[in-house]
């Protein structure tokens, strides 16, 4: 079973045009470990398996080939920068997040309209 969630993990990582090494900033493990997965010589445990399904934007029925379905309505960012970056700025604290938010409206003035509260979230 380890090969064949292995290979769909490969597959859905080429398919999606990363390597492993952004796959695996992305699910915040290392390439090596990515590798081992692919192979087939390491399974994937739980936590793994959810990290990896939600870098590829997939179901972790995906990954283990229950369906082909992908969810609908991602509105994730689209380049691995941005999604690498999004991750990032999750886990900062309140305080770096509305310093990088002030930058972000200082440099893109055009995306963020004046006087609404974009940052309701922080």
């Amino acid at each position: 079973m380890a090969l064949d969630i292995g290979k769909r993990i490969a597959e859905l990582r080429r398919d999606r045009g990363i390597n492993q090494e952004q796959l695996a900033e992305l699910a915040m493990l290392s390439r090596v470990t990515i590798a081992k997965y692919e192979s087939g010589r390491v399974e994937p445990g739980a936590q793994a398996l959810s990290r990896i399904a939600d870098a590829l934007e997939v179901t972790t029925d995906t990954i283990l080939g229950r369906t082909e379905d992908e969810p609908e309505g991602n509105n994730r960012p689209k380049t691995v920068e941005a999604r690498i970056l999004a991750n990032g700025v999750d886990k900062m604290p309140k305080e770096q997040r509305e310093q990088a938010l002030n930058i972000m409206r200082a440099v893109y003035s055009d995306l963020f309209k004046k006087g609404e509260d974009n940052d309701a979230e922080l």
